[in-house]
């Protein structure tokens, strides 16, 4: 029954893993699973019977809950140096969590956002993932009406 229960969770997890494998994950996300996974393993070295479980299931949560905001905070540093290059129009280069990374804004250019004209322009972020492959996302940002800029793509 123990044993059941630990490879039911863990199950879980492999496939919430597997399933969210077509979509790029947030730190945040990545954060709550590798919680959960190492939460549940701590958790089931604990306690004994049915207290095995419920520490095992308790770690799970724990683990999952601590790993997000964890990663929460890592997406919130990257995207605080991708506005920082929007705003500046200056190439931001950072590192954060084994990954390194360039935001390079583009020239701006007039465009027609929430109903008005206003100052657009695109942006490039290069990625360099820890095991040596880049990755390149294209974005673009607006300036609001309060004349802040906004990620629209």
């Amino acid at each position: 029954m123990k044993k059941a229960a630990t490879l039911t969770i863990a199950a879980a997890l492999i496939a919430s893993v597997s399933l969210a494998g077509c979509v790029p994950a947030s730190n945040a996300q990545l954060g709550s699973t590798t919680g959960a996974v190492l939460g549940g393993v701590l958790g089931n070295q604990v306690g004994k019977g049915d207290g095995k479980v419920a520490a095992t299931i308790a770690g799970t949560i724990i683990g999952s809950a601590i790993g997000g905001q964890i990663g929460a905070r890592w997406d919130a540093y990257d995207q605080q140096n991708v506005n920082n290059a929007v705003y500046t129009g200056q190439p931001k280069t950072w590192q954060n969590n084994g990954y390194s990374y360039t935001a390079t804004p583009g020239n701006t250019y007039q465009s027609s956002y929430q109903g008005y004209n206003t100052e657009c322009r695109p942006v490039t972020v290069a990625a360099r993932l820890p095991d040596g492959q880049y990755q390149n996302i294209q974005m673009n940002a607006c300036r609001d009406g309060s004349g802040v800029w906004r990620q629209v793509s």
